[in-house]
Parts: C-alpha cells; structure tokens; sequence
C-alpha cells in the first residue's frame, strides 16, 4: 500500500493525465479511507475508468497539509496501519482544475456536490442524490442509503472478486474499511440508527476475511478507541476545533458553515476564547450563518447525545428561515437550550438519529429559495 502511495505521490507535478479520488471536506475517517481504498481498487480493476486516457490513480485527503492534524482520529487510525502520512497526498499539494480539463478527471466518494463537477467521472456516496449537484448525466454513480460509505466501497471488492485474485495486498484496505463502517454506524448502536443491513453484511465479510475472533469485543475495542481519539481536543483551540469536521455549503451568494463538534455544543460554548473564535471562523469562512452541530456518546453503553446551534452572522433573513425549516420538521424533535453564544438559538436534538446527513440537506433548500 505504501509503495502505492509513494508511487501517486512521485507523479504529481508530471503534466500527465490522472483521475484524482477525493472525499468530502470534512475529511473524516470514511472519506479518507474510502478515497484511498478506492484509489487503489482502481488501479488494479479499473472498471469505469478505463474508457478515459489515464495513467495514473491517485488519492487526495480533501483537506489541506496544515489542517491534516485536525483529524485526530483519522491521523491515529492511519498510523495504526502503518500508513506513512508523508506519502498522502492533501487537497493544497495537487493541482485541482475546476474547469473543463482534459488531463484530470475526478472520482468523488462520500459526496456528490464538488466544485470538480465538471470532471467528474464518477460518484460512490451514501446520502440520498442531489439533483442541484449538476453532474453530468453520464457519471458513474455508486449510490445507496447506509451508515458508511466504506460499506460500499467493501461490496465493491466483494463484487468484483478482487479479494479472490489479489488478497493480501486487499486486507490492510479491509482494515481502514472496517474502521470506519464501525465508526460511522456508531457501532451498530439500535438508538443511534446509523446501520443498515448492508453494513452489518459487509462488516461481517471483512471480519471473516480477516478472520476475526471474539467479534463483538473487537467491535467494542475499536469503536472506543475510534472515539476517543475523534474527541481528543487537549491540544485544540476552539478555532481549530470549529475546522475539524466541518462541511460549507455556498448558494444563491450566501454560505453557511457547519461543523461537526466532538462535544455537545453546550459543552463547546464554555470554552476559552468560543465568541471570538466563531466570529473569526465565519469571517475566514466568508460564514452567514453557522450551524453548530454537537454529539456526545457514552461508549459503556454506546448511549448518544446531539446537540444544535444557529448562529446570526450578518443575514437575519437566511437565519429566520434556517430556524423555521428545523422547528417545522416534528421528525427532528428539537427542545430548546437556554445557552448565551452571539446571536444564536439552540436546541437538544432529542432524534440522536438526525445527523449533519439530515441536516444538509434542509440547508441547501434554504439556501436555493434565499
């Protein structure tokens, strides 16, 4: 796997024709696993990417070189298999056209929307399509509704037999896989609502060809450790923490941030420095709303928490309109929070189910009709 890496890397400045597979913004365990695994699948079966004049594959983590300690969890869990950091390759080391470009072309996992969308060749993502993404009408894409999209990328080796013709260079990528199927279905925790049948399926393919014992520990181990590593802040500003996992969605000349906090946001607005460093986020992230997103989970018992936050930058239109979209949706089930944070309205998120997944969504509908 690391030669693979080295190899994509020493090829970045060669005026040559690649397909870059990236994730999503956020760069989270899923997107950064899946982008690799993908990658090298793709180099070994290169299935729809075969009709297109490439001669390199290369995996790009979507965020940018100074930004990559941010991810804690994915810095540890890469680390952890024996993946060397200074061979991936980060969004802010690689030249990414978005204009129309004969020479790179883009295989977009865990996401579909992308400024790249006019290279796109094709799409494996987990969340419902979005039309307004405008991809063109013959991109690949690899769509369906589960808890992680590491779960689809597995049906992808499972389905083209790759473990059958090549398996041992495939086991470290099951590996990063099942990290981060774990992970994001929140171990399969029923409260939480993360799983579908798929992914228990392709967890239990990946425990079997890696022949895993005392599965229900192992899973227990793993998610804990994934955890606790995601909510290791010690050593973050709230500034940073704000950037750690965080989505921005653009329309209509308006731009909302959304972070995904390791805390509940009731915990994040009692530490050092939050009101400055939320107006300085959204000032460098050209922010008119921030939504706040929080969670806490209990790994005893793998109990979960949410939390929600509105803040009013500077569009108290946009702001109104986000507030009622929420409050109109009984599915959601808010409860309001008495917090003191800029202008801002809070809430506990009583469906721990509802997700930045759920939320994004409702976002971009808000902002097409601004």
């Amino acid at each position: 796997m690391n030669q693979f890496l080295k190899t994509c890397r020493s090829v970045l400045n060669n005026k040559v024709p690649k397909i870059v597979v990236i994730g999503n913004e956020s760069c989270d365990l899923d997107s950064a696993v899946c982008s690799i695994s993908v990658a090298f699948h793709l180099s070994k079966f290169p299935s729809f990417t075969k009709s297109f004049e490439c001669c390199h594959i290369i995996p790009v983590l979507n965020v940018a070189r100074c930004d990559l300690p941010l991810r804690t969890e994915v810095i540890y869990f890469l680390q952890e298999n024996r993946i060397d950091l200074h061979d991936l390759v980060c969004n802010d080391e690689i030249d990414l056209p978005e204009v129309v470009s004969p020479r790179t072309k883009y295989v977009l996992v865990d996401h579909h929307q992308s400024k790249y969308r006019l290279n796109v060749i094709g799409v494996i993502d987990h969340r419902p399509f979005d039309y307004c993404s405008l991809l063109n009408d013959n991109v690949f894409k690899y769509i369906e509704l589960v808890g992680s999209c590491a779960t689809l990328v597995t049906r992808m080796f499972q389905e083209s037999k790759a473990l059958d013709e090549n398996k041992t260079d495939y086991l470290p990528l099951l590996n990063l896989l099942y990290g981060a199927i774990i992970l994001d279905t929140v171990n399969f925790c029923k409260k939480a609502d993360k799983a579908r049948q798929l992914d228990k399926q392709m967890a239990e393919f990946i425990e079997h060809h890696l022949n895993m014992s005392d599965i229900a520990r192992r899973r227990r181990v793993l998610f804990d450790t994934l955890v606790c590593k995601r909510c290791d802040i010690s050593h973050l500003d709230t500034l940073q923490i704000l950037s750690k996992d965080l989505k921005i969605v653009s329309r209509n000349g308006y731009t909302v941030a959304i972070p995904g906090l390791p805390i509940l946001v009731q915990d994040f607005v009692k530490l050092k420095d939050t009101e400055f460093n939320v107006q300085h986020f959204a000032q460098i992230t050209g922010s008119n709303a921030v939504v706040l997103m929080g969670i806490q989970i209990n790994s005893n018992n793998v109990d979960v928490r949410r939390d929600l936050g509105i803040i009013n930058v500077n569009a108290l239109d946009l702001f109104q309109k986000i507030l009622n979209e929420l409050s109109s949706n009984n599915n959601f089930c808010l409860e309001n929070m008495d917090l003191d944070l800029l202008d801002g309205t809070f809430y506990n998120l009583r469906n721990v189910g509802i997700s930045r997944k759920q939320i994004l969504p409702l976002i971009c509908s808000v902002l097409d009709n601004m």
